[in-house]
């Protein structure tokens, strides 16, 4: 198989089982880029809509309308702009709330910024893009991020390797390349997480905590939290304390949406009992 072509065993090290993320692990993900395609939808008929009822907001265009004019702008396109951003900031929070990742609001702030960017620099060059409106472009921008966005999941998710040897546990692959790797001997604990559709199709995410890095991390956050024992102000040392139990409990290691996770721990488990006991 192609995976063992430059994979290196340690001395009578052997290949337990090797696994994948399962397909329906990264739903959540795809769900939230697919609401992205359907925001953009929606958001084009909200354009239409403001079009029509351009009337409504003649007070508005009084006083707004010289100085947009000289933009290239209208109030419609205005109105329409900054009910984008509000959509898409509304947007990325929820997402980054549900999905346990700053990262959704990072890229909700890039595409409209792009959107917008764009937009003002086809309307100060008089650039025409043919077949699509000026207006459009941050909504086109959006539905085709959304969408390559679900690509390079899938592609990451295929990329993704989880090898469980006698020896050790190996992730390889990835968008990143990367490669991590834990012995038996240093995982001090091993946490299984399911969620109901988990639970359902039986997939879930193992994940393996370094006894080395749980000692640094509990040796830090006691020195820093004697500290801050005389810190005024409960809330922001509250703040703090969550920060510092975070990064005590940080993961090194996680086999991301693995097939039968319970079935792995109890092979980790075994695994950890055998190196501990020796040859």
């Amino acid at each position: 198989m192609s995976w063992r072509r430059d994979l290196d065993l340690l001395h009578n090290e052997e290949v337990d089982m090797v696994l994948r993320p399962h397909p329906l692990s990264f739903t959540k993900h795809y769900i939230f880029f697919v609401y992205l395609v359907i925001l953009a939808l929606l958001l084009r008929r909200l354009h239409l809509l403001l079009i029509e009822n351009t009337s409504l907001f003649s007070v508005l265009n009084e006083l707004l309308g010289v100085p947009l004019s000289q933009l290239g702008i209208n109030i419609v396109d205005l109105i329409f702009l900054l009910s984008f951003w509000a959509v898409l900031i509304l947007s990325g929070w929820l997402g980054s709330r549900l999905l346990h990742t700053g990262l959704l609001m990072l890229y909700t702030i890039m595409v409209a910024f792009s959107g917008t960017f764009l937009e003002f620099y086809c309307l100060i060059s008089r650039f025409e893009m043919p077949f699509v409106q000026v207006s459009y472009i941050k909504i086109l921008l959006l539905a085709a991020t959304a969408v390559m966005a679900m690509i390079l999941i899938e592609l990451h998710r295929r990329r993704c390797l989880y090898i469980i040897t006698n020896r050790r546990v190996i992730l390889r692959g990835g968008l990143t390349f990367k490669e991590e790797e834990i012995t038996y001997d240093e995982i001090a604990r091993i946490r299984v997480e399911q969620g109901i559709l988990g639970r359902v199709f039986n997939f879930g995410t193992v994940s393996l905590l370094s006894a080395s890095a749980l000692k640094l991390g509990g040796a830090l956050y006691s020195e820093i939290r004697e500290e801050l024992s005389g810190f005024e102000g409960n809330l922001k040392h509250s703040a703090f304390e969550e920060d510092l139990k975070k990064f005590r409990d940080k993961e090194p290691l996680r086999l991301y949406g693995i097939p039968n996770p319970r079935r792995v721990r109890i092979i980790i488990g075994n695994r950890q009992l055998e190196a501990k006991e020796g040859p």
